[in-house]
């Protein structure tokens, strides 16, 4: 094994003290006793043993098993299309090529299908959790872009990630180096269902809310039904004399804010008319609404502009708190059902007139105002928690870059 390998002067530039010998070149083939395809058969209803792994069950953030709606192959089942314990699997083709997965004992029976590649590690030299880290490199990412691109098509066959060559140290030095990026990897997933647990305590508490199971014990009031037009009114359209492209806004799908557009170079001067907008003015996407592209303009870009197909709308605060609003719109159950208003050809859009038929219902501004309170609790309570996910993935990023460039 050692002479299959070539040895380098250098050493990382982060390392674990006791440590001194130079780590080696190799390859993934030169790590594995086998490189398989997977099986080609059809997802079926999903029979409680065994589970199918297809490209889509890996996910793209975490490249963990998606565990949530779990599928069967369907046919005659092998031994030989089983994932076990140490396999890494590459996603082959498509725009996901160059996506692992390191098969984890909790994901249970696990075959593969066919647009994946299983990389059997030989765990007598290799630690698979080493192997498998070097997928979560810039280097191995700037490396499948390369590969992946040379006939057109994204794909990268088993012979090409067989050729796939990194830097390697012991295998002790690699087991204590898979053991600290597991427990890395672990609070990164214990900090993703923080989140996600927030995300669902906010989701139940706003159904309970808006469906008036849930009711403040002073408040007993009775909600109105009201259209969206006798609270929010079209304003004035100010014409921009001209166009600064460094004043452009953009909403966000899926609730993610309202932004300077950043990819503002490509649009055409005098294509467009752009027309000024106000801070506070509750801003949406025609085309998008239904996909969560709403919001608030923010101070920071009050002046900014956008076109006509990013209306704006005044809001009247005498009756409605803004962020009232904003919760209510912004639960996918509701937001999603506006894409029945969706009218024209081609590319469908909701028109300002439109929207404001739409109904919604609305306690006083009293009880407008303690609902709030809760929910924008939630809200910056999640916004802490994703703060610290990023800072944990900066921390991962730097640790693999001075450990494996």
């Amino acid at each position: 094994m050692k002479e299959e390998r070539k040895k380098v002067a250098n050493v990382p530039n982060l390392r674990f003290k006791g440590f001194t010998d130079n780590w080696e070149y190799i390859t993934l083939g030169k790590c594995s006793s086998s490189l398989d395809y997977g099986m080609n058969a059809s997802a079926v209803k999903y029979d409680g043993k065994n589970r199918y792994i297809r490209i889509t069950d890996i996910d793209e953030n975490t490249s963990k098993y998606k565990s949530e709606n779990h599928v069967s192959p369907e046919g005659e089942l092998h031994d030989k299309y089983l994932v076990k314990e140490n396999d890494i699997l590459f996603t082959r083709t498509g725009a996901s090529t160059g996506k692992t997965y390191c098969y984890d004992i909790q994901d249970g029976k696990l075959y593969f299908a066919g647009f994946l590649i299983r990389a059997r590690i030989n765990i007598i030299f290799f630690n698979a959790h080493f192997v498998f880290i070097q997928t979560q490199t810039a280097k191995y990412d700037k490396w499948v872009k390369l590969m992946s691109m040379r006939s057109g098509q994204p794909g990268i066959n088993s012979q090409e990630y067989a050729s796939y060559q990194f830097k390697i140290p012991s295998k002790i030095e690699q087991d204590k180096i898979a053991l600290f990026f597991n427990k890395i990897d672990y609070r990164i997933q214990t900090q993703i269902k923080i989140i996600e647990d927030l995300k669902l305590l906010k989701k139940g508490i706003s159904n309970r809310i808006f469906a008036k199971n849930l009711r403040f014990s002073n408040h007993n009031t009775n909600w109105k039904v009201i259209k969206l037009k006798e609270i929010l009114s079209i304003p004035e359209k100010i014409k921009a004399p001209s166009v600064d492209k460094n004043k452009l806004l953009t909403v966000k799908l899926h609730l993610k804010g309202v932004l300077k557009n950043e990819n503002s170079d490509s649009l055409l001067e005098g294509a467009t008319n752009y027309f000024v907008r106000k801070k506070g003015q509750f801003i949406f996407g025609k085309q998008n609404l239904f996909n969560g592209a709403f919001g608030l303009i923010p101070d920071e870009l009050d002046g900014f502009l956008s076109s006509g197909d990013l209306p704006t709308l005044d809001i009247n605060y005498e009756k409605v708190n803004s962020d009232y609003l904003i919760h209510f719109l912004g639960r996918a159950n509701f937001y999603k059902k506006l894409e029945d208003l969706a009218s024209g050809s081609g590319s469908k859009r909701i028109h300002e007139s439109t929207f404001l038929d739409s109904e919604i219902i609305l306690p006083d501004l009293k009880e407008q105002k303690k609902i709030v309170a809760i929910l924008n609790q939630i809200d910056n309570k999640t916004n802490n928690e994703l703060k610290m996910f990023r800072l944990l993935n900066t921390q991962k990023q730097c640790l693999l870059q001075n450990l494996f460039t």
